[in-house]
């Protein structure tokens, strides 16, 4: 796996030591598209918890 870093507004391989203000990273092991499936399911999971949680509590007794 490669590291990247990002100096100075520049990304370039990380070869040897960095500074300490050089901020490294690491790509996912997943793609893009994976990234963005599991965000929309977590997204949908937390609305509809809301909704539910909001028609709860706004039911009249």
């Amino acid at each position: 796996m490669n590291v990247y870093v990002s100096k100075n507004g520049k990304v370039s391989l990380a070869v040897g030591e960095q500074p300490k203000d050089a901020l490294l990273f690491a790509p996912a092991k997943k793609s893009a598209t994976q990234l963005v499936q599991e965000d929309l399911s977590a997204w949908k999971i937390s609305n509809s918890l809301i909704q539910e949680r909001f028609a709860q509590a706004t039911q009249r007794q």
